[in-house]
């Protein structure tokens, strides 16, 4: 009877793992969902991304599994009080309090799964080529005048920018990149092929950040051999048909205007952003201004006090932006230097190993540096591919360590 009752105990535990890893995929699932659902302007969005939270808690809950790391989140709760209890309005509060959270619960969430990180990243090749065909229906419905489903996105007028079934095309052109990164790690004989398409399809996505990270591409991946000149073909002939077409000058002097309107210039709500951050900081901003009070939906949509506060200017477009798109400046007012830091450690740092492994570093600039101009770190969605490609790194770091320490024991 012992020995039963053992047997059982013993598979009901190992049983656990699985139950908890398919609680992880499903929930990143309804993140995505709960994305295309937003880009539809769709009222339950937020419920489905609440729902999804508490799925990821209930898989963490099953395998209670942390980092030392755990520890920082004491920390990190007395910095979210002490913002909450700063913030103008309670709701606006705690609406930004629930976006901080979403990467942190994802990060604890995949390291208590780590060592079934396959799956995970198999459920996630398979939402960016589903994103991908979604895309190619999207093009022949556009151009074929059938129901597309998520709302057009016409970049100055000269083209369509990719963003697939989930609606964003910052989003859909991150995603293809880590797919891409996958791909890379992976090696298999299909990898080949797939990298390709996910090159093609992040290029679609139309975002200069992106391009940015992806001319570096062949530079941190040594052995690529011939494949390293995929990514300046496709850009050679997508200028040559650009230029038989007649977009290469709209083309060009739109890339011009978006590095002077964003950089140089400085004459957009995200540089206006930064100089708040900066004024903020400076005046000795540690613990933050408050939740939900600058950069972010809440503080728009609440009226913030601080925009005026900081003399904020929005260019002409006061009322029709629904956030400042800029992930640091939000952070930094909202949280301060100290509450600001810590967050940013935890998220980055947590559960990761071989931190010196340039793949993973390439991967983690990619990312700050995406969040640059954009708020999509606070994205489940977005957040999960970049924290699940930053673990598949520190577990082929893992398994390259052991097979070099295995061959220098060989006599």
């Amino acid at each position: 009877m012992r020995a039963q009752v053992k047997g059982y105990s013993l598979s009901m535990r190992m049983s656990l793992p699985t139950l908890g890893v398919w609680l992880v995929a499903f929930a990143y699932l309804a993140f995505c969902a709960s994305d295309m659902m937003l880009s539809i302007q769709n009222d339950n969005s937020q419920f489905v991304k609440i729902a999804a939270f508490a799925i990821i808690g209930a898989a963490v809950i099953l395998r209670p599994r942390f980092h030392r790391r755990i520890l920082l989140v004491g920390p990190m709760l007395f910095v979210f009080i002490v913002a909450m209890l700063r913030s103008f309005n309670e709701s606006a509060g705690a609406e930004e309090f629930q976006r901080f959270i979403f990467p942190v619960a994802i990060t604890i969430a995949l390291y208590a799964y780590r060592d079934r990180i396959d799956f995970l990243v198999s459920i996630f090749i398979a939402v960016v080529l589903s994103n991908d065909i979604f895309q190619c229906y999207f093009y022949f419905a556009y151009v074929a005048k059938l129901p597309l489903l998520v709302p057009v996105r016409i970049d100055s007028g000269l083209y369509l920018r990719a963003q697939g079934w989930l609606g964003f095309f910052s989003e859909f052109g991150f995603m293809n990149f880590c797919a891409l990164i996958v791909c890379a790690l992976r090696g298999g004989k299909r990898d080949g092929i797939l990298k390709v398409i996910f090159l093609i399809f992040a290029l679609l996505s139309f975002s200069f950040k992106l391009f940015v990270v992806l001319a570096l591409y062949p530079i941190v991946f040594k052995k690529v051999g011939w494949k390293a000149y995929i990514f300046p073909l496709i850009v050679i002939f997508a200028l040559i048909g650009a230029f038989i077409m007649g977009y290469l000058d709209n083309i060009t002097g739109l890339a011009a205007s978006k590095i002077s309107f964003y950089v140089t210039s400085g004459n957009s709500a995200r540089a206006e952003s930064y100089r708040v951050m900066w004024e903020s900081l400076t005046n000795g901003n540690m613990l933050g201004e408050g939740l939900g009070g600058f950069g972010g939906p809440a503080s728009v949509k609440y009226n913030s006090p601080l925009y005026a506060q900081y003399h904020f200017n929005w260019f002409g477009m006061g009322g029709i932006l629904k956030t400042t798109d800029t992930f640091y400046p939000h952070l930094f007012v909202e949280l301060g230097l100290i509450g600001g830091a810590l967050w940013l450690y935890f998220v980055i740092t947590y559960g990761q190993r071989g931190m010196s492994n340039r793949i993973w570093l390439f991967v983690v600039i990619s990312f700050l540096f995406d969040n640059a101009f954009s708020l999509a770190i606070l994205s489940p969605s977005y957040v999960f591919c970049a924290f699940l490609v930053m673990y598949l790194c520190n577990q082929m770091d893992a398994c390259e360590k052991i097979m070099m320490n295995k061959q220098g024991e060989q006599p």
